[in-house]
């Protein structure tokens, strides 16, 4: 008869196989480890810039893009804004213009403010924002004369920031003082708008899709001759997800009491549903948001019911903690197609043609030809949010303790509220 403390042979199997189990999952977890170590050493600089990249944004390093990049002389006899010696000469000259002209010349914008705030900001934040010196937008002497469109643009642009920041973002439910800034955009240079990301080329087949979109009571159009010109024929998928970016529409609003409110141009569950079809462009613009943003679909969505404005057992509207991720995905939409109706108006520098080098390329997704007839570079989700939920170039300056001289508070004007 075996011992009573004596394991089994059936016990001794079970232990052995766990412990070589543990000893297997040890020694492939240290060699994995391993491996990865040895890669992040051996690629190092990516790994750095990579890390850097997801940090915050600051002013130094649009101005780093400025001071390291070669001059770059125009063939129209414009000096160069690029290289270290235009980001001398163009801080020489504008510190000189402040010294002379204490009171604003010709500043329509950023009004209330004095040449020296204006100088600081300009410098800091648009300068930094756009990775461009002075002489892109200003004659250095006179920077108060409107002789380059560029400055002219620009100015556009900072009307464009204010109504950006009083029409959608400080707006957003549950809005925690984070505004829109010319880098959120921009990312340090001037024309850097691309609409998609790589991963996005990559994963949407360009096959041809047919688009049915809602009307304004929610029911698909079918009859291509009542459908907007642009998707009246068949489009390949991957335009068909940029269309709807830049053709967003409310026709049911969010009503808390209404578990069928909410709904919009991506809407699925209409009478007799969609087509197969588009659900599938529609899968692909969730994709697109999930790549911009770097979410997945649970962020904005309960995965039990993709209908419901809510995430997880609690409504957004009582989860502040949450947060109404659904409802900001709504505002944003509405705002990229706001950007494309309105782009022109804001005196964007419109181009002749979608440059050549980026016909194949995610870039071309950023081109659209608005109501003017004119070809506009248009900043989509991916522009600002590069794959971060907060875009890195976002500036939250809701409130700067007294005396905190190490930030610069976003202007007032440009604020919104």
């Amino acid at each position: 008869m075996q011992s009573p403390t004596r394991p089994t042979d059936r016990q001794a199997a079970i232990f052995i196989s766990v412990a070589v189990g543990i000893v297997v999952a040890i020694v492939t977890t240290a060699t994995f480890w391993w491996i990865y170590s040895l890669v992040r050493t051996s690629d190092a600089p990516a790994v750095a810039l990579a890390e850097a990249a997801r940090g915050p944004w600051s002013p130094s390093d649009g101005i780093k893009v400025i001071t390291s990049a070669a001059p770059n002389p125009q063939a129209d006899g414009r000096p160069a804004w690029l290289g270290e010696q235009a980001w001398v000469e163009g801080v020489q000259a504008g510190q000189a213009w402040v010294q002379n002209n204490p009171n604003t010349v010709n500043v329509q914008v950023l009004t209330g403010m004095t040449s020296a705030q204006v100088w600081t900001y300009m410098q800091q934040y648009v300068s930094g924002a756009l990775g461009v010196g002075c002489q892109y937008c200003h004659d250095l002497n006179n920077f108060a004369a409107d002789t380059y469109a560029q400055k002219l643009s620009a100015r556009n642009m900072l009307y464009l920031v204010s109504d950006v920041n009083a029409k959608f973002i400080v707006n957003l439910p549950n809005w925690k003082g984070n505004y829109v800034q010319c880098a959120t955009c921009h990312n340090n240079a001037p024309k850097n708008m691309e609409a998609v990301g790589a991963q996005f080329v990559r994963s949407v087949p360009d096959i041809p899709v047919t688009v049915d979109p809602l009307d304004a009571q929610g029911a698909p159009v079918t009859d291509p001759a009542l459908k907007p010109e642009a998707i009246r024929d068949q489009v390949s998928l991957q335009d068909a997800v940029l269309w709807y970016i830049y053709n967003y529409q409310v026709w049911k609003p969010f009503d808390p009491a209404d578990p069928e409110s909410g709904r919009g141009s991506l809407a699925l569950t209409v009478d007799g549903g969609r087509t197969q079809e588009q659900v599938t462009i529609n899968q692909n613009v969730m994709n697109y948001h999930s790549w911009s943003l770097g979410v997945g679909c649970t962020y904005c969505h309960n995965s039990r019911n993709f209908v419901a404005y809510e995430l997880g057992a609690a409504s957004n509207i009582a989860n502040a903690q949450a947060g109404y991720n659904k409802l900001k995905a709504q505002q944003m939409m509405l705002l990229t197609t706001w950007l494309a109706e309105n782009w022109a108006s804001y005196g964007a520098v419109p181009v002749a043609t979608i440059p050549p080098e980026l016909q194949g390329g995610a870039s071309r997704f950023s081109y659209q030809r608005l109501g003017d007839g004119q070809t506009y570079n248009v900043p989509g989700c991916y522009t600002c949010h590069r794959g971060l939920a907060i875009p890195r170039a976002a500036i939250n300056q809701g409130g700067i303790p007294a005396g905190d001289a190490g930030k610069v508070v976003l202007p007032v004007v440009l604020r919104g509220n």
